[in-house]
């Protein structure tokens, strides 16, 4: 149930907006724990105290969307050009990244015994949805659950040119290191890593497509390798494109988009909860610039 539901009913002399407001500043604790959510799903057996003379918190403000909250799990909108973790062991806390900002805003919530692990990874251009540990063993059960590929992941791209099929499936091994900065597709009788990715055109645009994605694996750049493979890059693409692409063009439509990022977006994020098993299921809305290059390619 409900949390605000459980607290109305152990105090029902208390308005919903009472109880709300105690939630939203801190005053309600489950199990000895701080919980600011009124919509959080409490088990029947959890230990709920409300002390409206607790004085009241201030209320965490996090530098990021949220698309889903929990004492367990936090997915966000990550906006593009933001680091998920740092890019290097030295960076520490110096550089912008989602593993820094949401431990602020755990911290701020919780205090230090707070913990944030990454569950999975975007890279830094791409925008979209991610999840977010706030417990060890949560971080722990989840990444058993990336592994086994129960993280079903819908990314929505804009790419170069415009497939001959409407829909299909990549399969190409990509290279388990880097190679001049970049991964590679190799062969299937050299050693790799197995990826599979389904596309389907969603609308043709003027020499450029929207396409939808589905990863069944979750390799490191593996939609910008397997959309180079088909011939279609994604627009903004400055690493795995090539000039020789099937139907290319002078006059690149990345170019006349004028983009500065590739458009890649992580649109739809569903999994079982680690802990509850619970399905957590979220779309993110397309960013601005997404729906800019977007609108101007399809005049």
């Amino acid at each position: 149930m409900r949390l605000d539901k459980q607290l109305k009913a152990q105090h029902p002399d208390l308005s919903w907006r009472q109880i709300r407001e105690a939630v939203e500043k801190g005053q309600v604790t489950i199990d000895g724990r701080v919980q600011r959510d009124p919509g959080l799903d409490v088990s029947g057996d959890a230990a709920i105290d409300l002390n409206i003379n607790r004085p009241a918190q201030s209320r965490a403000r996090a530098s990021f969307d949220i698309l889903h909250e929990d004492s367990d799990i936090i997915v966000l909108n990550k906006p593009a050009g933001l680091l998920s973790i740092p890019s290097s062991p030295h960076a520490g806390s110096s550089e912008d990244t989602v593993l820094r900002r949401v431990r602020e805003y755990m911290e701020f919530k919780l205090g230090h015994k707070s913990y944030v692990g990454m569950l999975h990874r975007l890279d830094r251009d791409t925008s979209g949805s991610l999840a977010v540990a706030l417990s060890k063993d949560a971080h722990a059960a989840g990444r058993e659950l990336f592994k086994e590929h129960m993280f079903e992941r819908h990314y929505l791209a804009l790419v170069q040119g415009i497939p001959e099929q409407a829909e299909g499936t990549i399969h190409a091994r990509i290279s388990s290191g880097y190679r001049d900065g970049r991964r590679k597709l190799v062969d299937a009788d050299k050693s790799g890593l197995d990826a599979t990715t389904d596309y389907r055109v969603r609308e043709r645009l003027r020499d450029a497509a929207l396409l939808e994605l589905r990863l069944h694996t979750g390799r490191q750049h593996q939609i910008r390798l397997h959309l180079e493979k088909l011939g279609h890059p994604l627009i903004g693409e400055r690493v795995y494109a090539s000039d020789d692409r099937p139907g290319s063009r002078s006059e690149d439509p990345a170019r006349r988009a004028s983009t500065k990022r590739n458009m890649l977006h992580a649109w739809t994020l569903a999994f079982p909860h680690p802990l509850t098993g619970k399905r957590i299921a979220v779309e993110a809305p397309l960013p601005a610039d997404f729906l800019s290059t977007l609108k101007r390619l399809a005049l």
